[in-house]
């Protein structure tokens, strides 16, 4: 028998080298008898030894880890560990690498280590699941997810189950709820629609009137910005909307010059100003494109408050600034007609009081010239008896809660009803109350909620993820009444939502949070580098990731395409960005590139591209940890506190590259730095805006006061390099970059389903989910497919809680 010394195993090993039979005897016995668990650990140990220690052993301790400590007996997070091991980052390339089924070996210890924990059970709904599930409930269409602050703090997503419902989030509940149904069922009845007609602009900053010009019947103007750079507009006179509500406006306009492109027609709302140093808030309600030199009407619906009004500004390169010539947008008149419904009954009594009679007034049209005040049209509900409030409370409630409910369990809803209606007599106000209960309930705020059934859990569970809402009567049939809940009916239920409409809800919100496309507008690209980008770039930017990403997943196209393609979803202004000719009009539609064109795949997007700079420079760190974090998934520690951050001088001899690489020679920087600035070398052929450059650009002083001018103010400097070095492997430039992305699509795949996994679930997956998730991707390519990767996660998720 060998007498094993008081020391650490390790460290006897080295000494009597004993071989490695003997080790897994020894490892064996240390365990007390010969199970699978007891085997499993011995393997590990020896593939430890084998591919790891060389490294990270108690003597070496690269990364300040030391894993014979941690196999030993001391308590460790192993998901790093197990990070880096399915990512295949550890061990490093020039290292010996573990077969498949060595890895799976050592994946498999690590999961069996990690201490059985049960993430928080319920989480509040959040600001967006909360208005949009009003929304379906009452049958209206308003955005007032502003109204709620914003909560999701330092979280990835704001479905984390670690967010708690603070009493400011309550109050903005209530507050919005209150709003939804006041517009759903206003007590003093419904305004009176009316129609408004203008061609009169208020007085605009007489530096500015030169780009603005009566012409025929209407008005000419140019596409000009403020000297402070800010987008000058031009506001409608005679029009203010008198009530909350929807409002048609419709232009008559067309465009005036002798060019292929669109002018695009930028409509806006806000409070008026005159003066350009002092403007107020703006909100882009719509875009117009007008490529017709015949006069055409084109209509925008928006929502509009009293004390706004509406403003128009153009954009078009071919118009800058231009005097005296005819050559701008031309609108001959706007009208306004509104408050407008889709329908009358309102959806909101139709859906509330479809068992009852409904007496609705008809509804006029009256020009705002009228004199006569018409009135407010009451809506009348054929009922004022206690007893018919509990089939509408009722049937209510049990949408909200996605449960059938008992008597009992309906009661406290239904006694605010009634008291409401004992108070006052009047049966919508008293239905309105019951409703606020049921909306503002503690059932109906936390997710997931209580439920009579599995299906019910089921079908809330799939339309929280899918819809942000509640499920839809076909969701609740399906699993409740006809097939039950099993892999087919799941599978079928979700290519059905995902094909939905309100699918579009989860494609925004996903990947608004996963790429943090809500970001966007907090970063102002400097006007002295970047004088072209504007606003019209920042509504359209996002909104091609987003149909890009909807695309890959409604068509179930390989999960590669994340990282390259031949096509993606432009307009015309999106394409002068990008330098695509040939693209006109600002309807979005799929546009396919040539092989030389960088562009494809999530990496190159301008959304992406400018939410991982400061607006001014790039920065091959940040864009290079946003690859590590959101695409990769490669694990990255916090920087030292003492180290200096990197301050780009493009203006010096030193590039920026060599700035980093310099930095990098610090041993501390070095071991993260080698894995995450490599990504973003490649993207520095991109600026700050997402266009593509081969020089720096580097800012010029400007005398006394600054005064925007369309060729901005800057020189070129040193020569962007894009080329960089991962795992031994070389790359020039971006088309190099993908191609490495591309060797591996289970690590893009695996990232992908762990992200979307957290967002469906409120946590992030265990050792032992990632590991199931990870087994579960196909290892073709091909077969690789993204709206497969969605089912899979939301089943393997389903099958979970099930458990």
């Amino acid at each position: 028998m060998v007498s094993i010394p008081k020391m650490p195993l390790r460290h006897f090993l080295r000494m009597v080298r004993i071989p490695v039979a003997l080790v897994a005897f020894l490892s064996v016995s240390a365990f007390g008898s010969d199970s699978t668990h007891e085997i499993l650990a011995t393997e590990s140990y020896q593939l430890f030894e084998k591919y790891c220690f060389d490294c990270h052993d108690d003597l070496e301790k690269k990364g300040d880890l030391d894993l014979v400590a941690k196999l030993e007996g001391a308590e460790f997070d192993g998901a790093l560990v197990f990070e880096n091991l399915i990512n295949g980052k550890m061990p490093p390339a020039e290292k010996r690498q573990p077969s498949m089924e060595e890895r799976s070996t050592l994946l498999k210890w690590l999961v069996s280590q990690q201490n059985e924990s049960t993430p928080p059970p319920f989480r509040r709904i959040s600001r967006h699941e909360f208005v949009h599930s009003v929304n379906d409930l009452l049958g209206t269409s308003l955005d007032l997810v502003d109204e709620i602050p914003e909560d999701r703090g330092t979280n990835d997503f704001d479905t984390d189950r670690r967010i708690s419902l603070s009493q400011e989030m309550l109050s903005a509940y209530f507050e919005t709820a209150d709003k939804m149904l006041d517009f759903a069922f206003p007590k003093k009845g419904f305004p009176q629609e009316k129609l408004w007609t203008t061609n009169k602009l208020k007085d605009s900053h007489e530096t500015y009137n030169i780009y603005l010009r009566p012409y025929e019947e209407g008005m000419l103007f140019s596409w000009t910005r403020a000297n402070n750079g800010n987008n000058y507009s031009f506001f409608y006179d005679n029009f203010e909307p008198p009530v909350s509500g929807w409002y048609d406006l419709t232009f008559e306009a067309k465009k005036l010059g002798d060019f292929d492109e669109d002018i695009s027609l930028q409509v806006y709302t806000g409070k008026y100003y005159y003066a350009d140093d002092r403007p107020q808030p703006q909100r882009l309600i719509g875009v117009i494109s007008l490529a017709n030199q015949e006069l055409d009407t084109y209509q925008i619906r928006a929502f509009l408050n009293p004390g706004e009004n509406v403003s128009v500004h153009s954009h078009s390169k071919h118009t800058f600034r231009k005097k005296e010539t005819e050559q701008g947008a031309y609108i001959r008149r706007m009208s306004a007609r509104g408050p407008v419904y889709d329908s009358w009954p309102p959806e909101s009594y139709r859906k509330a009081f479809s068992d009852l009679s409904i007496e609705a007034p008809p509804r006029e049209l009256v020009h705002a010239s009228f004199e006569k005040d018409l009135g407010k049209s009451k809506i009348l509900v054929a009922s004022r008896s206690s007893r018919d409030l509990k089939p509408v409370l009722k049937r209510f409630a049990e949408k909200a809660f996605s449960s059938s409910l008992s008597d009992k369990e309906l009661a406290p809803y239904l006694q605010v009803s009634q008291r409401k209606l004992k108070e006052n007599g009047d049966f919508v106000q008293a239905v309105r109350a019951g409703f606020k209960a049921i909306i503002c309930s503690p059932r109906f705020l936390m997710a997931p909620g209580e439920y009579s059934s599995e299906s019910y859990a089921a079908a809330a569970s799939l339309a929280r993820t899918l819809w942000l809402s509640i499920p839809d009567e076909e969701l609740q049939t399906t699993f409740y009444e006809r097939e039950g809940i099993n892999r087919e009916s799941l599978q079928s239920q979700i290519d059905r939502m995902l094909r939905d409409e309100r699918s579009q809800r989860m494609i925004q919100s996903f990947s608004d949070q996963w790429l943090n496309l809500r970001s966007l507008n907090k970063v102002t690209p400097s006007l002295k580098l970047y004088p072209e980008y504007n606003d019209l770039l920042d509504h359209y930017l996002p909104i091609e990731t987003r149909a890009y990403l909807n695309y890959l997943i409604q068509e179930n196209l390989p999960v590669s395409r994340l990282i390259d393609s031949d096509f993606s979803f432009l307009n015309q202004r999106l394409a002068q960005h990008y330098g695509i000719d040939g693209v006109y009009g600002q309807e979005l539609r799929k546009i396919s590139f040539s092989p030389d064109v960088p562009r494809g795949g999530l990496l190159t997007m301008g959304s992406v591209l400018k939410v991982t700079t400061d607006g001014y420079d790039t920065s091959p760190i940040l864009r290079g940890a946003w690859i590590s974090k959101n695409i990769v998934g490669t694990p990255i520690s916090p920087p030292p506190e003492d180290v200096p951050v990197i301050e780009p001088n493009l203006a010096e001899t030193t590039t920026l590259k060599e700035q980093i690489e310099m930095h990098k020679s610090n041993k501390t920087c070095y071991a993260c730095h080698k894995s995450i600035d490599p990504y973003g070398y490649a993207l520095e052929s991109f600026d700050a805006t997402g266009q593509w450059r081969t020089r720096y650009r580097v800012e010029k002083p400007h005398q006394r006061t600054f005064t925007y001018r369309i060729k901005g103010f800057y020189s070129e400097a040193g020569q962007v390099d894009a080329s960089g070095e991962i795992d031994d492997t070389q790359f020039d430039d971006i088309f190099g970059l993908k191609n490495f992305l591309l060797s591996d699509h289970r690590k893009i795949a695996y990232n992908f389903a762990k992200k979307f996994f957290e967002y469906a679930n409120g946590y992030t997956p265990s050792l032992r989910q990632r590991l199931d998730l990870f087994e579960q991707i196909p290892t073709d390519a091909q077969d690789c497919r993204m709206k497969d990767l969605v089912a899979d996660v939301l089943i393997y998720s389903f099958t979970q809680e099930a458990k």
